[in-house]
């Protein structure tokens, strides 16, 4: 090769280098907004509770079951169209259409209006993950994808820690008789309207300012005849049949967030329950322990990840074992020492180690799985995790609350300790296949 023709070689590396960055950075945003919207029903929890009149079981369901269930039903059909169509395009309708949804929760009258919207904002946020991951699969080294992939991950951390203190300021104005939006005073909901119409904004800048990199080749037996695609029938039978290690990966990850899901949903009303804060000063509290240590645990792993130029699955995934040995302790003692000191200790603790599992879970999948099976892949991902986890650590934990002899601290403990156990066993089956 000439010298002249390396150099346009390396030119358009750089430019496409710069593309995928570009496009990583609106990702993320759109997945700040999304994390914030996911996540703020725990604040909203107990004006939303008083306002509609419900138990802690429908609080249970709306937090998790309600999204999760729809969420990991969204991410099917919305994959199977990522695998073959424009990520891009499909990305940013998914944003502008959750957005709408998120918009007209903030009018909604009564418990199952609310659902549906919930549903319609989760269905649509199915369709962000798949899109990012298999993109950033098409860096040309593990490094810039850990990189890129820990960059994207920033985002629950970002989008749940700000909410809460965002959410907490318009709370407490909306209780002073200080704003009013769309005709509406009551604070939870001009928290959707605020959550909502950026999103229709970041929609339109994605489609317009977002890089589609070109597929690989889909290499078939017949190379004269079309492309062939694997239904998700072969999918599914490559991730929980064929390998072992896909399997526990995605059963121990289904167990880790259990309680993860759990602990961001009840958080926020258990110190108003159990230590008597107001929701705009919980929210404050844990908004802030939540953002500054999860993103802290993000950029320690991002950055440490950065230095290797191979980041085998064996390696993440020995990670992953020593840090639920840390996480079981410390999802056991979160709900049950008795100060609001030691409870946002724990939660902190809590948030920078699993912030080491977040940042990186996609790149296991996509380092075993071929890049026209990797959005359906991050699909089923989300299904086992949601509908196993999503929908189960609060409804559980709802469960609980209302009809056993607990409290909400000892039903958290309970979750808690059921989930990172699980979770501590399936990693290190997976991590003896894992090489």
């Amino acid at each position: 090769m000439s010298r002249s023709s390396q150099h346009t070689q390396r030119a358009a590396q750089r430019i496409e280098h710069r593309r995928m960055w570009r496009t990583a950075l609106l990702l993320m945003i759109c997945f700040v907004l999304a994390q914030a919207d996911k996540q703020v029903v725990g604040l909203l929890a107990v004006p939303i509770q008083q306002a509609l009149d419900l138990s802690d079981t429908q609080l249970g369901f709306f937090q998790g079951g309600a999204f999760a269930i729809a969420f990991a039903v969204g991410g099917l059909p919305i994959a199977q169209m990522l695998d073959r169509g424009r990520r891009i395009t499909i990305a940013a309708a998914c944003v502008a259409a959750w957005s709408v949804a998120t918009l007209l929760s903030g009018f909604v009258g009564g418990y199952l209006t609310l659902l549906l919207c919930r549903a319609a904002t989760a269905f649509a946020e199915a369709g962000l993950p798949p899109a990012t991951f298999s993109i950033f699969s098409q860096s040309r080294d593990t490094q810039t994808s850990a990189r890129l992939t820990g960059t994207f991950m920033l985002a629950p951390f970002v989008g749940g820690g700000a909410v809460m203190l965002i959410g907490s300021v318009v709370l407490d104005l909306a209780s002073a008789g200080n704003l009013e939006v769309f005709g509406q005073s009551e604070g939870w909901r001009i928290v959707f309207f605020a959550l909502g119409i950026p999103g229709i904004g970041m929609a339109l800048a994605l489609q317009l300012l977002g890089h589609e990199p070109p597929r690989p080749k889909v290499h078939t037996s017949d190379e004269s005849g079309p492309k062939q695609h694997a239904s998700y029938r072969k999918v599914i039978h490559a991730i929980f049949i064929e390998d072992r290690f896909l399997r526990n990966y995605y059963l121990g990850l289904a167990s880790f967030y259990l309680f993860t899901a759990a602990l961001i949903a009840w958080f926020p009303t258990f110190l108003v329950r159990e230590h008597n804060l107001s929701t705009a000063d919980a929210g404050k509290y844990a908004g802030v322990t939540f953002l500054l240590c999860g993103v802290a645990g993000t950029l320690t792993v991002t950055i440490g990840s950065g230095f290797r130029k191979r980041l085998a699955r064996h390696e993440i995934v020995s990670t992953y074992c020593v840090i639920m040995a840390a996480l079981l302790p410390i999802s056991v003692a979160l709900p049950l020492v008795g100060s609001v000191k030691f409870s946002l200790t724990c939660y902190g603790l809590y948030a920078f180690l699993s912030a080491g599992i977040l940042a990186l879970m996609s790149v296991p999948i996509q380092q075993s799985m071929p890049n026209d099976m990797q959005a359906r892949g991050v699909a089923l991902f989300s299904l086992v995790v949601s509908a196993l986890s999503g929908s189960a650590g609060p409804l559980l934990v709802g469960l609980m609350s209302d009809r056993l002899p607990t409290n909400l601290a000892l039903a958290l403990a309970i979750t808690g300790l059921l989930s990172s156990a699980m979770a501590l066993i399936f990693l290190v089956k997976a991590r003896k296949t894992s090489r």
